[in-house]
């Protein structure tokens, strides 16, 4: 088998890594159905790393290597891939067939992602900020009047 992919195919597979899906499942797009788990283990250590995918994944995420990236920009698009991430794994996830930790997972990615729907990720809750606000209206000698 030849191990490495044509630029095409490195596009196709940095897109299919940054919309989440771990490497086993973007590699198994790729290979025929009926490879060796040599070819398949060769594909998943080799093609992550493979320049024109590096490159690709390069172009995807801003234009910039993630070490030359401002930390923000690098924060940002590790918070895009980390909530793709968690979306790939509701998709391909049947929660009827989920038990105990797997469910809990599942849960927990959902809620996340509403919370980032909702426009509150990285905020506090409505509570909180009720109960800051009342705070707040209360200086160090008491309540105001």
């Amino acid at each position: 088998m030849n191990s490495a992919l044509v630029v095409g195919q490195a596009e196709q597979f940095a897109m299919i890594l940054l919309s989440g899906a771990p490497v086993a499942d973007a590699v198994s797009y790729f290979l025929p159905a009926k490879a060796s788990d040599k070819d398949r283990a060769a594909a998943i250590e080799a093609w992550p790393s493979q320049s024109e995918v590096l490159d690709a994944i390069q172009r995807y995420t801003g234009g910039q290597a993630w070490h030359e990236m401002e930390d923000h920009d690098r924060m940002s698009v590790a918070l895009k891939k980390h909530y793709n991430e968690m979306a790939y794994f509701l998709w391909t996830a049947n929660y009827a067939e989920m038990t105990g930790n797997e469910k809990l997972k599942a849960d927990t990615c959902r809620i996340a992602i509403e919370t980032k729907l909702a426009g509150m990720a990285g905020q506090e809750s409505p509570l909180a900020r009720f109960y800051h606000d009342m705070l707040s209206k209360y200086d160090h000698t008491g309540p105001v009047s």
